[in-house]
């Protein structure tokens, strides 16, 4: 019965972030912008290596390109969550000024971060998929570019493990920023775009991990992002590696992440809860 709750519960906040994230403009421009935000900075950076290439290279490293063109879309799904769950207290408990009633409500906080959470993943997923879509239609058809990168020779039986992981560890980040954010102030602008940008330089989306300075490597190493692209990468043929050993190590770092992650956000909201900070406000 609790387990049945829970679900109902995420079921109804992931609803209620679906109505907030995407009522705001008409369903053409929602749509618009979530298909050209992040085909628009996987372009920036695939051109510039085009460009970079054909000016102080020997040539095209078309493998190379596929492999960023992979890690890019599928940092869609870590941006999209870190930057909606950085944010998620500051509006719920300043701008719509309902934390403090969800709080006391039967339902549980935690129940309601995943459904929210869940909403930037579906949110993902559409843009992953049309930045693909997008890329293989402009570098290999429009440009003709011949990038080794064939969307339908996905393994998607590799695939399918990593994200469902790598979804998981994001969100439990994610209840990490929301701990944050619910014993902080003001630090909701930064937040969820500074996680964001150290992943993307740790997490092996540009550069593998060995290419970062000796001391910064470790770092890179124990982060669940690092072997989620990783595995995603393999699974696309666009990297070749141990795949099961990655999805070992992401399996792991998920979990010891989700744990840190419930760990942390308790240990934020009984300070809240003793502090009075549910109903606190932001004046600017």
């Amino acid at each position: 019965m609790a387990i049945a709750d829970f679900i109902r519960s995420a079921r109804e906040s992931f609803n209620v972030g679906w109505k907030i994230e995407s009522n705001w403009t008409d369903p053409v421009l929602f749509a618009t912008y979530r298909i050209v935000q992040p085909l628009a900075s996987l372009l920036i950076v695939a051109f510039i290596v085009i460009i970079g290439s054909g000016a102080f290279g020997p040539g095209l490293p078309k493998e190379f390109l596929a492999r960023l063109i992979v890690s890019n879309a599928f940092f869609v799904y870590v941006a999209s969550v870190m930057t909606s769950m950085g944010w998620l207290v500051h509006t719920d408990r300043s701008r719509y000024e309902v934390l403090k009633n969800i709080y006391i409500s039967p339902g549980t906080l935690h129940s309601y971060l995943i459904g929210r959470g869940l909403v930037s993943v579906v949110n993902g997923t559409i843009s992953v998929l049309v930045t693909l879509l997008f890329s293989v239609l402009i570098f290999n058809g429009l440009l003709n570019l011949g990038i080794p990168l064939d969307l339908l020779r996905v393994n998607l039986l590799m695939l399918v493990p990593a994200v469902l992981l790598g979804i998981a560890s994001l969100i439990a980040i994610g209840y990490v920023l929301c701990a944050v954010s619910l014993v902080s102030h003001r630090m909701e602008f930064i937040l969820g775009e500074s996680v964001t940008g150290i992943f993307f330089l740790l997490g092996g989306v540009i550069f593998p991990p060995t290419a970062l300075p000796g001391w910064v490597q470790p770092i890179s190493t124990v982060l669940p992002i690092t072997y989620f692209l990783e595995a995603v990468r393999i699974s696309f043929g666009v990297e070749t590696g141990p795949y099961l050993l990655n999805l070992a190590y992401l399996t792991l770092a998920t979990a010891a992440t989700v744990i840190a992650g419930v760990l942390v956000f308790r240990a934020a909201e009984y300070r809240a809860r003793q502090l009075g900070l549910f109903d606190r406000k932001s004046e600017y």
